[in-house]
């Protein structure tokens, strides 16, 4: 399998791949991942050209993409090759970079249409992490780039990215560097499992005794299923308003998260208020998805019952479901069990 990864600076992409082929080989699988960043630099060192970390986004666009078709006609020399020798091979790129309050192109069209993926998959990380990461770096500091215009960078990363997965047909994935590694290892190995999106009530779910039943949930769901799990990516931190911030996370739950999702579930691990999942809900219900509920209550809102398929009052209850829904299917299509 051939995937394109894509990725800002700054989100982690480059250190998830390099984590997923460990997680890789501890299974027996081997992926090789191309890093065309450091390519790029190796390349040109080679040829003579100067380029600097710090001053790299600077260079006469007819360079850098002279570098950059050198490099990927090498990786496609190899190609044929490298499918043989690894059960995945990953190329990792960027599609946009934001420099000088400017956005600039970081592809090739060209090369995209000679590499025909069968997946594409853009990371993405907490805006205010990733600030904190590229203010750390020589290349990035004086770019002064805020909260804002990182946002708004990883938005145009994904759209640019699930674009060329329209254009090719092929699936397309948006998958934070805080999903544990199975995430994208179940997405290449066992693409017979189902992936859901999880939603559940946080901005008035403070107890930690609840969060921790959540977590306890979410955990025993992923035997099940390929759960993409927004709760550790909440940006929204104190109770001033940040519009920004605020529009990113509805936009990535509803149309990165769910989108992507064959199921959504949604458990209240206590009855209270969560604008959030009702929106959730709706979108799954209006998208023609499954939605199935636990919700510790018998009275319920309209509203829950009408945007939902299935509903349990307790976890209990839920997985003695699953249990008899998915035990055969598990048996009969798991290959390998993850360790």
């Amino acid at each position: 399998m051939l995937i394109i990864a894509t990725g800002i600076s700054g989100c982690g992409r480059k250190q998830y791949l390099e984590r997923l082929a460990n997680y890789a080989k501890r299974q027996g699988k081997k992926i090789k991942v191309y890093h065309v960043g450091q390519m790029l630099f190796d390349h040109a060192q080679k040829v003579g050209i100067h380029l600097t970390q710090e001053n790299v986004l600077n260079t006469n666009p007819s360079v850098i993409n002279a570098i950059r078709g050198a490099v990927f006609e090498n990786i496609l020399a190899n190609l044929d090759k490298d499918k043989k020798e690894n059960d995945a091979v990953i190329i990792s790129i960027h599609s946009i970079f934001y420099w000088k309050k400017r956005f600039m192109r970081a592809y090739d069209r060209f090369y995209l249409s000679k590499f025909n993926p069968d997946m594409f998959i853009t990371f993405f990380n907490r805006a205010s992490d990733i600030q904190k990461e590229l203010n750390s770096r020589a290349q990035w500091k004086p770019q002064k780039l805020t909260l804002q215009e990182i946002l708004l960078w990883q938005n145009v990363e994904v759209e640019m990215t699930g674009s060329w997965a329209e254009i090719n047909r092929t699936p397309f994935y948006v998958v934070s560097v805080l999903q544990p590694l199975n995430t994208i290892y179940r997405l290449i190995f066992e693409p017979w499992v189902e992936t859901v999106y999880i939603c559940m009530p946080i901005t008035h779910l403070k107890k930690k005794l609840y969060q921790e039943k959540v977590h306890r949930f979410i955990k025993k769901l992923e035997k099940y299923f390929i759960v993409f799990n927004p709760l550790n990516l909440d940006s929204i931190k104190g109770n001033k308003p940040d519009l920004a911030t605020y529009h990113h996370t509805v936009n990535q739950d509803l149309y990165w998260l769910i989108k992507q999702s064959k199921k959504v579930i949604a458990y209240f691990p206590v009855v209270v208020a969560s604008p959030g999942v009702i929106n959730e809900l709706r979108e799954a219900h209006e998208s023609n998805k499954d939605v199935w509920l636990i919700f510790p209550s018998k009275k319920k809102s309209p509203f829950l019952i009408y945007f939902s398929n299935k509903i349990f009052e307790t976890p209990k209850e839920f997985f003695e479901f699953l249990e008899g829904k998915y035990k055969q299917r598990k048996i009969k299509s798991r290959k390998k069990p993850l360790k």
